[in-house]
């Protein structure tokens, strides 16, 4: 067998050049798909994507045909690369481009009928357009474009066909590579058409990763500020916690945020994610302010020493206070004895007249302690009440505000159960 491959060899090989196209009546023919296809990284920041692909390419070439008959039935041979002539294919949207197979290395397969097959494994980095407003539940469409460098088609027409079904396909940790496709076009330059081809790689995010990372503490933080801030308050120090308790959590959610703005691309698309974030953010933040609104408005009523209106208090379906009786001149009646020393202001024993002053001055000092210890208590009255009406206030807007936040929650996780966008016409 060796033999006859030699012999074969040498008969085909005889006087063939492998620098002319192997011209029959017509353009060459090459028939070409892509058989494997390896996702190794996807830099969204950067636009790039890198694979490990390999795609067969078939033609003729009359010059190299032998009679099988001749050769004891032997019908194909495999030869080095560098022997016969090959298409010249570039991958035009590539950053790096690199065959993994030398000229040396690489073979091709020759059948007697002139028929001639290679396989073309090859590392590509290649320039892939990321559309980042679903993300993290996006479809990104990338592709591998090849084109000829000088043939135009009157010289050579690839006929690109879809992969057949045992190609071997697939991503990696973070995507899931769920379908290739091959799209046959042409393009004009210096009034010359020229046949390109296009590997589109249909990707798929897995957003486990951001969901358990992001959404759900960012989800958790919010609603326990939300909680935090709307939890009823009997004075104003549990208050100026809830605000710097919602502060805190601005801060904590700006940085998730910060994470998302770090892992896209610099353009005018905002993430999905990242409008997820700046909802919560907002909703917190007006949180804020609302509970910082409650704290003025309480202290403002406090330090007038108003209470709340009746109306007011029918109005959140709460029962109006009973008005404190004063009891600064309660028992007036105890202090009878100062008339007496009124009386005896004149009396002539001096002792008589100390004696009196001095129990004066113990009912005005008693006075003043039962006047103080009267608006203390109507300030905590005051304080106890306007707790009560903003309690009210508290509850409501915990509702309103945690309902928006699932809300958001919903809304956010509904775009993962939408169907697979279809695929772009304009995909570089």
């Amino acid at each position: 067998m060796d033999n006859e491959t030699s012999a074969i060899l040498n008969d085909i090989f005889h006087g063939y050049d492998k620098r002319v196209l192997p011209f029959v009546q017509g353009p060459v023919l090459v028939n070409m798909t892509i058989v494997l296809g390896i996702l190794i990284e996807l830099k969204e920041n950067q636009q790039l994507a890198a694979y490990v692909i390999s795609h067969t390419q078939r033609w003729y070439d009359n010059r190299l045909i032998w009679d099988p008959s001749k050769y004891r039935g032997q019908r194909e041979v495999i030869v080095p690369q560098n022997m016969v002539w090959i298409p010249k294919l570039f991958v035009y949207n590539s950053l790096e481009s690199k065959d993994m197979l030398t000229e040396n290395r690489a073979d091709v397969r020759l059948y007697h009928n002139g028929r001639i097959k290679i396989n073309i494994p090859q590392y590509v980095q290649a320039i892939c357009r990321i559309q980042t407003q679903a993300f993290p539940f996006d479809c990104q469409f990338c592709a591998v474009a090849l084109a000829s460098p000088l043939l135009n088609v009157e010289e050579m027409i690839v006929n690109a066909t879809q992969p057949p079904r045992d190609s071997y396909f697939t991503g990696n940790a973070e995507w899931f590579l769920f379908n290739v496709t091959v799209r046959h076009m042409t393009f004009e330059e210096e009034g010359e058409s020229r046949v390109e081809i296009h590997y589109i790689f249909h990707l798929q995010r897995r957003p486990i990763y951001y969901i358990t990372v992001i959404v759900a503490p960012t989800f958790l933080i919010s609603a326990l500020s939300i909680l935090g801030i709307f939890s009823p308050g009997s004075n104003d120090g549990p208050r100026n916690e809830k605000v710097s308790l919602g502060l805190g959590s601005l801060l904590a959610m700006t940085v998730l945020l910060g994470i998302v703005a770090g892992a896209m691309p610099k353009s005018n698309d905002i993430p999905l994610l990242g409008y997820y974030i700046l909802v919560v953010i907002v909703l917190c933040a007006v949180a804020v302010g609302i509970s910082m609104a409650f704290l003025a408005v309480s202290r403002h009523y406090i330090q007038k020493e108003q209470m709340p209106s009746k109306r007011l208090l029918r109005f959140m379906f709460l029962n109006e206070y009973r008005k404190r009786r004063s009891t600064v001149f309660r028992g007036v009646h105890n202090y009878r004895f100062s008339q007496e020393c009124d009386d005896l202001m004149y009396s002539k024993v001096p002792e008589i007249q100390s004696i009196c002053m001095m129990m004066e001055e113990i009912a005005d000092s008693h006075r003043s302690m039962r006047r103080k210890a009267d608006m203390k208590a109507n300030k905590k009255l005051i304080e106890r009440e306007w707790a009560r009406v903003f309690a009210r206030f508290d509850y409501f807007f915990l509702v309103v505000f945690e309902t928006l936040n699932l809300s958001a929650l919903a809304v956010f996780l509904r775009v993962a159960w939408l169907p697979t966008p279809e695929l772009r016409d304009q995909i570089l």
